[in-house]
């Protein structure tokens, strides 16, 4: 038996057990991070350590969150 989401609901199906996810049923929402946002994930950023192989990945990432962040400030 599985378990459907329409429109936000969960339903049960006739099939196998497992937990479907209906994405067509729900119209996807924009998502905006806001300055406060930015600003806390930079922190958690900064305050957290990496492993070398992943080094260049959370530059990237930072670089991102950042440009992000002062385009946040910059609309006031």
């Amino acid at each position: 038996m599985a378990i459907t989401s329409k429109g936000g609901q969960f339903v049960k199906g006739k099939t196998k057990s497992s937990l479907v996810f209906d994405d067509k049923a729900e119209e996807k929402e924009e998502v905006k991070l806001g300055a406060q946002d930015t600003d806390f994930l930079i922190k958690l950023f900064m305050d957290s350590s990496f492993k070398g192989t992943e080094i260049d990945k959370a530059h990237g990432v930072l670089s991102k969150l950042a440009h992000l962040h002062r385009e946040n400030l910059d609309v006031k």
